[in-house]
């Protein structure tokens, strides 16, 4: 199949599909990135005694095919994980896990959800972290969930390789993996208290699951539109235990503020609870999904827009010719994980589209220096990310969206003074910036300035009231 520029409508429709599949948003991620996975997918569908085939003709099958519509999400998810990913969240959910079966008398098991659980290296590391942390294994029941089929088998297969292991000192790998031929091998101990399951992030069934006292969703949320953050927002309250703590990526705390929810001030562990009744809600507002720590919504200003990486992942997003991809100094990495736990719906067809010319494989779109900072910072590059920005600034006019960035990137490299002054900058030039007001309250909360947040809070929620008007 050759590529024609006549195929527009159809990637469309894929990234419909897509959007109802998975509930992926299409333009957070980047068009070229659903085209590469459908023309990939068409090619190896063609090249079963199709040579003929068009993509219309590919889309067609795929409407009633969910095993066709499977192995696009599974071409498009690319997973990238690592054991004790963001390790202050497991530090924090060892505490909070004694506090939660001291309160209750150990008289039932703390039950921990990973969703979207990927290839299982954050499940295990929950499992390690709360044994190693003197819990025994009656009292835990951890639930992995995920849609990709592909990636739950990695996961209950449970050997990994080097790419899982990050950073230079391993005492959990010693502790609990055996060398094999083709990696390391993780002990019986710790797979068994792991649960694996298929699911969907936005069709859970809480009658059924019940309640969690922890729940991991990390990173993830940015990648959805509004609708889709609503939809998936409830579904996890709905199995948040009460007093119950919902783990999020560091790029997503101020969509969690937004929401009502109220942070745990634990520093880097991003971790929240429900919001107090009395707190500010902001469940109504309609803004553009929160993006990655370099992909900003720049809905405001004629300064480009910051394209996400063009591959959508399991976990980090990639550029074609990835970036490599070992953290900065250990710092926490934006780079969205684990796979999107999607629902199905019905495909709704158009009018029919006429056949197209065969396709070929799909060009690099030129990156501008925001796009390569984006990349940067995917890459858990964080120092080159903050230099490209500041390039970037020096040639154009001060721009909040661009403070506003620097200021998620010092607030995951763990600057809390640095990413305070870049979200007053960005507010100096926009007092009604919604996303830095959300971040910045999130700080003061941090720091113990609970009326100074709430203050923050009620400016976002006029801000964003004067918007919809």
């Amino acid at each position: 199949m050759n590529a024609h520029h006549d195929n527009a409508p159809l990637y469309r429709r894929f990234a419909e599909l897509l959007h109802r599949t998975i509930g992926l948003d299409a333009a957070s991620l980047g068009h070229s990135a659903i085209e590469r996975a459908v023309d990939q997918r068409a090619a190896a569908w063609c090249a079963e005694g199709r040579a003929e085939a068009t993509l219309t003709d590919y889309w067609e099958a795929a409407q009633s095919s969910p095993s066709m519509v499977q192995a696009l999400i599974e071409t498009v998810v690319v997973p990238e994980t690592w054991f004790y990913r963001d390790a202050d969240a497991f530090k924090a959910l060892a505490r909070l896990a004694h506090e939660r079966l001291a309160e209750r008398g150990n008289a039932l098991p703390l039950r921990i959800l990973s969703l979207p659980c990927s290839t299982g290296e954050e499940p295990y590391t929950i499992a390690m972290t709360l044994l190693d942390a003197g819990i025994d294994a009656a009292q835990l029941r951890i639930d992995a969930m995920d849609i990709s089929e592909r990636s739950l088998a990695v996961a209950q297969r449970a050997v990994y390789g080097r790419n899982s292991f990050r950073g230079n000192a391993f005492p959990f790998r010693d502790a609990h993996f055996a060398r094999t031929e083709d990696g390391w091998r993780l002990a019986p101990r710790i797979v068994e208290a792991v649960r694996f399951s298929r699911a969907n992030l936005m069709q859970l069934d809480a009658s059924s699951l019940g309640v969690y006292d922890f729940v991991f969703c990390r990173n993830v949320l940015i990648y959805f539109d509004r609708d889709a953050q609503q939809k998936a927002l409830q579904a996890l309250n709905s199995v948040l235990a009460e007093n119950g703590t919902l783990f999020v990526g560091p790029a997503e705390t101020g969509l969690l503020m937004r929401y009502g929810m109220q942070s745990a001030k634990i520093p880097l562990a991003f971790a929240f609870h429900r919001g107090a009744p009395d707190e500010p809600q902001l469940k109504g507002w309609h803004t553009a999904p929160l993006a990655t720590a370099a992909a900003l919504a720049m809905t405001r200003s004629q300064v480009p827009a910051l394209a996400p990486p063009p591959v959508f992942s399991a976990q980090p997003f990639a550029w074609p010719d990835p970036v490599a991809r070992t953290p900065f100094n250990g710092v926490t990495q934006f780079s969205p994980r684990d796979n999107i736990a999607p629902h199905m719906r019905e495909t709704s067809m158009a009018a029919p589209l006429p056949a197209h010319k065969p396709l070929s494989p799909p060009t690099n779109a030129a990156r501008d220096p925001l796009q390569a900072a984006h990349a940067l910072a995917d890459a858990g590059r964080l120092a080159e990310a903050a230099t490209a920005i500041n390039a970037h600034l020096e040639h154009h006019a001060p721009h909040a969206d661009a403070f506003y960035l620097l200021g998620v990137v010092a607030d995951a490299n763990g600057d809390a003074n640095l990413a305070r002054s870049h979200y007053r900058k960005a507010l100096y030039l926009d007092p009604q910036h919604t996303e830095a007001l959300a971040h910045l309250a999130t700080l003061l909360e941090l720091e113990g300035d609970r009326d100074g947040a709430r203050l923050l809070m009620q400016r976002a929620s006029r801000a964003q009231g004067a918007q919809r008007g």
